[in-house]
């Protein structure tokens, strides 16, 4: 089933009231996992059901029935319209939901799926016994890609790179699994918290429990780099 074959069937609404075939309904469910539409239809449509029933529980509306002496005609229908009240403040808050923050999400998403080239400065053979400092520029928004060397020793059975701010604070800890640290490791730097300055990346390894049980991590190497952000 796509997406054009699950609207003709109004598969959100048929689902949510139990209006499906055993075999349509399991199809169904199918295409909700794999259209990302459909399933935001399928979460707001369900919200709005169940605020519904909530607001209709809650106030039921009153029975037709006579006045009684000295009570208001009016009084009978605020139940009514405390109802139809919050039905309508519902209606508001899906609108804005598929107006402004389903749009946004599924723009975030779309960036998120599609292929990107990002920026890389890579710390290989880099400069823990001194040399030259490497550098790069980037725009403060932007991720960017961080490559570097681990020297594994068979005494550590994982490791970790810790990266340092140019005020001394540690900015963020990566583990890395003995497995992956046999190559070349890919770091992906997010923008928060990125001002330029000269960086530091401590890399340690963390001792074999079977080797030395509870031994504290030995520092490794210890690699420089500038950062020059801009907007």
């Amino acid at each position: 089933m796509d997406h054009q074959q699950a609207e003709q069937l109004t598969a959100v609404e048929k689902y949510l009231l139990d209006e499906l075939a055993p075999e349509e309904r399991d199809e169904v469910e199918e295409h909700f996992f794999d259209c990302q539409e459909c399933a935001t239809d399928l979460r707001a449509t369900a919200g709005f059901m169940a605020a519904a029933k909530k607001e209709f529980k809650a106030n039921p509306v009153a029975k037709p029935g006579g006045v009684s002496k000295g009570r208001s005609p009016f009084a009978s229908l605020w139940p009514s319209m405390l109802v139809w009240s919050a039905l309508a403040a519902c209606l508001l808050i899906i609108a804005y939901q598929y107006t402004v923050v389903y749009p946004r999400f599924q723009s975030e998403i779309s960036q998120l799926t599609a292929p990107e080239i990002l920026p890389s400065l890579s710390l290989v053979g880099g400069n823990s016994r001194g040399g030259q400092v490497p550098a790069a520029t980037l725009e403060a928004s932007h991720d960017f890609l961080l490559l570097v060397d681990i020297p594994t020793q068979d005494r550590f059975s994982s490791y970790a790179c810790l990266l340092y701010s140019p005020s001394g604070s540690l900015s963020w800890r990566v583990e890395v699994p003995a497995q992956s640290a046999r190559d070349t490791i890919s770091i992906r730097v997010p923008p928060a918290g990125r001002p330029s300055g000269e960086y530091t990346l401590a890399v340690q390894g963390n001792m074999d429990p079977k080797i030395a049980p509870g031994g504290p991590p030995v520092e490794l190497a210890r690699y420089r780099f500038n950062l020059n952000t801009h907007n």
